[in-house]
This record gives structure tokens, sequence and C-alpha cells, in this order.
């Protein structure tokens, strides 16, 4: 695999954050590229020949069974085997934003502490009951995805009905070393209470990393944080010249992918 930081973006029916992806993507110097899962399912060795691979967030196929179970379904019985060679093989590296984050999980990517491609934990409905939109903060844990700058603390919107992790009966959120981000309060510290933590997420985790830390998903949009003015405070807080959070990650990534 080439290390030109050539990015993949996939767009499933109902998907709705492929394009500011794609241009956060490029923004950060990744060249890119968005297909179908339909293009997808009938040549999945187009992922072998890019070194990102995102999936955006949305409502995949309507979230009519549940949110990206679908999806998942389609990742793990058609694709399953090009992206284990993909990740474990080819050493790429796979983003999944907010519903892309849900299928990462249902699909068995994240965290994938047993090998193979089964789903370990659980994305569920929000503990408030309703759709949550709202800017939170994030602290970037200490985690197996070493290409992220551990401690910071990143300020990111989130969109969703159905945002609470909850562990699998074998996933240590201590131990695992897997956490990548959670939800944290005015003093940085992180929190179950609402509306800091938006859904009720356990041990706050608002992300996850695999064990080698080329997979990695969270909730919060990066994708809708890469400009100043993407934040509300960016006219009253003179955000211009600042890099953004969203800005951070895409460029970290694209970074990582390319060495």
């Amino acid at each position: 695999m080439s290390n030109l930081a050539t990015a993949l973006v996939i767009k499933a029916p109902g998907t709705n954050c492929d394009v500011e992806n794609s241009d956060a993507l490029r923004r950060a110097g990744a060249s890119v590229e968005v297909a179908t899962t339909g293009e997808l399912l009938a040549s999945p060795e187009m992922i072998l020949r890019k070194r990102i691979l995102c999936l955006p967030g949305g409502f995949a196929h309507g979230d009519d069974v549940a949110s990206a179970r679908i999806l998942a379904n389609q990742c793990r019985l058609r694709l399953g085997d090009t992206l284990q060679r993909f990740v474990d093989q080819e050493g790429g590296f796979v983003l999944g934003i907010c519903n892309g984050f849900q299928a990462l999980v249902k699909t068995g990517l994240l965290p994938r502490t047993a090998g193979g491609l089964r789903q370990e934990c659980s994305v569920v409905h929000n503990d408030s009951g309703h759709y949550e939109c709202r800017w939170v903060r994030l602290r970037i844990e200490s985690s197996a995805c070493a290409w992220l700058p551990q401690g910071d603390v990143w300020e990111m919107p989130v969109g969703h009905g159905e945002g609470k992790f909850v562990p699998g009966p074998n996933f240590d959120a201590e131990a695992s070393n897997l956490v990548a981000f959670r939800y944290v309060d005015a003093d940085d510290s992180p929190t179950t209470d609402y509306p800091a933590n938006p859904n009720g997420s356990l041990a706050a985790i608002a992300g996850l990393t695999s064990p080698d830390g080329r997979v990695i998903g969270l909730m919060p949009h990066p994708d809708r944080s890469y400009l100043p003015y993407h934040h509300p405070d960016w006219g009253r807080r003179e955000l211009e010249g600042d890099e953004m959070a969203g800005a951070k990650l895409f460029r970290a990534l694209v970074a990582a992918a390319s060495g």
C-alpha cells in the first residue's frame, strides 16, 4: 500500500455528512474519493487502494432496524475479510463518526479486543429519550491511539438519538487502553451527568480505538467543528486564527496515515 494519504468516504442511503468529511480530509492534505455502498459492495478491493476509510454520520438506511445496523451487517457479512485485511495486513486507518461509530461497534471493528469481527459492545438510545444536538467537551484519553494529542480537551457538537455507549460484559473500560475520548465537565473531569454527557454513556465514553490504534470512532462530530465559524462563539471569541478541534483530528489522522 502506498504511503500517499488517500481516503475513501462511504456514502450509504441516508448518510448526510459525506461532503463535510470529504472537505475536512482534503483540507488536511488527503486525496479523497466518495463511493456508495453499492459501489463498494460490487468492488470491495477499492478499499485496499486507500490509506483511510471513513464512515460518516447521518442515518444509514434510515436507521429503520436500529442505528447503522443494516450498514454494519453489510460491512461484516460482505466486506469483513476485506476490512480485516485493510487494517491488519495493509496498515489502513478507519474513522467512524456518529452513525459511522455505531456501524464500527456493531460491525465488530471496535473495540475488537478478541480479534475477528463480532459485536462486543453497543450504542443505544439516549437516556434523555430524545435527539440531542449540542456542543460538548471531550478529553483525549491515554490510549492505543498514539497519533491523537492525548490529554487535550476539545469542543465538538453531537447530533444523535442513539449515542449511549454500553460496554459488553468482557470490556473493561479502565484496563483496556481502548477508550480514546471521554465526555468531561467544565473542570475537565469525566462525567456521566447530563447535559455534559449528552446521552448517558457509561464510563463517560465518547469514542474508542482498536488495539492497534488504527481504527477510531466517536459520537461527536469533528466534521462539524473543523472551521472557525462552525463554533457558535466564533465571532465573540475571535477564533479566526485558531485551529478547530475537528481540523486537529483530521490533520492528525492524515499525518498518521501518510507515515
